[in-house]
């Protein structure tokens, strides 16, 4: 089982998207939370189920769908994975 760790920024895209989606319907923005903790548990057992990421390219950087937002990750040694960001998947990612 890989461990998975946060960065900063990672974190701060969960609070962010939380919050807007609960200004709409905590409902939705619940279940949204859950599912985001459910792709990580999943990624936690498979690190590579993820698909790559087309705009990078890179075989260790992939990306697991919650919803309509895109959670990237980073596989590094010994299976550490890093979650890097979340983005939703209608803005590209080099707006950012």
């Amino acid at each position: 089982m890989a461990g998975v760790i946060w960065s900063h920024e990672s974190r701060q895209d969960l609070d962010t998207i939380f919050i807007r989606l609960s200004a709409e319907s905590q409902a939705y923005s619940q279940k949204w939370i859950d599912e985001v903790f459910k792709k990580i548990a999943l990624i936690e057992k498979f690190p590579n189920l993820g698909r790559m990421v087309p705009e990078v390219r890179i075989s260790s950087i992939r990306e697991i769908m919650a919803g309509k937002y895109r959670i990237l990750y980073n596989i590094g040694k010994d299976e550490v994975v890093e979650i890097m960001a979340i983005r939703h998947s209608s803005r590209p990612l080099s707006e950012f």
